[in-house]
């Protein structure tokens, strides 16, 4: 973790993280996140929480108990075959501080981005565990810092909003190749969003540019094959001949192609009826990780799509 967690004693982080203006239950999804990814770090919070401390205290005493039988067992073995201890100390040594190390990096952006992006609201839902133990999985095996930064993202975002983010989401992290981010990430640049619509008009207007799978869409490097990639990926749907009625009020409202916002307006001469266009839609993994993921803005679709909006509209 970073220098501010990493050098104070156990007994001191619950003031230490404590300090965060979280609500109740998200803090506790908070200390629930840190005691199974930071294991035994946080037993003194997990306790403070959930008032379970003689409970934890007796499950660590029958753990230690059982460890211990198992390294006599391990002793027996070893002490026939030195060799064999060395090599299996060192292997399991190294790999057990790597994935540690990968685990406390997570938790600790995960910290920095709740204290950049606290949640307004409260929630009722507590971190499902099996979750839990399946994104730790995930994380103590990345060592990249950016695919960290988006497992902190998904972490925090999680821990406000318990179910945000589905297994099949963390799975697709474990599988996504570097080429394949970029080329999602390049896909994401170029997509509609209005936040005050949630994610239910969220996709790529191709409508200006010919059909995606002729290549359509090539001049913002996502060819036929690029978007293929994103399909095996399962982060857009198979369908890019889908289309979708799209009103004026859709552009009226904020919005905004990858990171840049845009708003316009009617004309006098309006139109009032909705308009079928071309789009490209996420699937549910790819509208999950479109919310972590650092996006980009594309000059050249955005001044294309808005000039055919504008026309197509009658907006200004």
């Amino acid at each position: 973790m970073s220098e501010e967690l990493s050098n104070i004693e156990p007994e001191d982080l619950l003031s230490t993280v404590d300090g965060i203006p979280l609500p109740p239950a998200i803090k506790k999804n908070l200390w629930k996140s840190l005691g199974r990814l930071v294991t035994g770090l946080v037993d003194i919070p997990v306790a403070y929480l959930e008032s379970k401390a003689e409970r934890i205290k007796g499950e660590t005493v029958a753990l230690n108990v059982f460890r211990s039988k198992v390294a006599e067992k391990a002793s027996d073995e070893f002490m026939e075959d030195e060799q064999l201890m060395n090599r299996a100390v060192n292997y399991y040594g190294s790999k057990l501080l790597k994935e540690q190390l990968n685990r406390e990096k997570v938790i600790d952006k995960t910290v920095e981005e709740l204290k950049l992006n606290p949640p307004e609201n409260d929630t009722n839902q507590e971190i499902d565990e099996d979750w839990l133990d399946l994104f730790s999985r995930i994380s103590e095996t990345k060592s990249n810092e950016e695919v960290q930064l988006i497992l902190s993202k998904i972490l925090a975002g999680e821990i406000k909003n318990p179910g945000s983010f589905g297994p099949k989401s963390l799975h697709t992290l474990t599988i996504l190749d570097q080429k394949t981010a970029k080329i999602f990430q390049n896909f994401c640049s170029v997509s509609y969003e209005s936040e005050g619509l949630g994610s239910s008009f969220t996709s790529v207007i191709c409508e200006p540019f010919g059909g995606p799978g002729s290549n359509g869409l090539s001049e913002f490097n996502l060819n036929y094959s690029n978007l293929a990639q994103l399909q095996d990926a399962g982060l857009i749907q198979y369908d890019l001949n889908a289309w979708r009625e799209i009103p004026p009020i859709l552009f009226v409202l904020p919005f905004k192609f990858g990171n840049k916002e845009f708003c316009l307006k009617q004309k006098e001469e309006k139109i009032n009826t909705s308009i079928r266009t071309k789009v490209i839609n996420f699937t549910k993994v790819g509208l999950e990780l479109r919310k972590v993921l650092q996006m980009e803005s594309n000059d050249s679709y955005n001044e294309k799509t808005i000039d055919w909006i504008k026309n197509k509209f009658k907006l200004e």
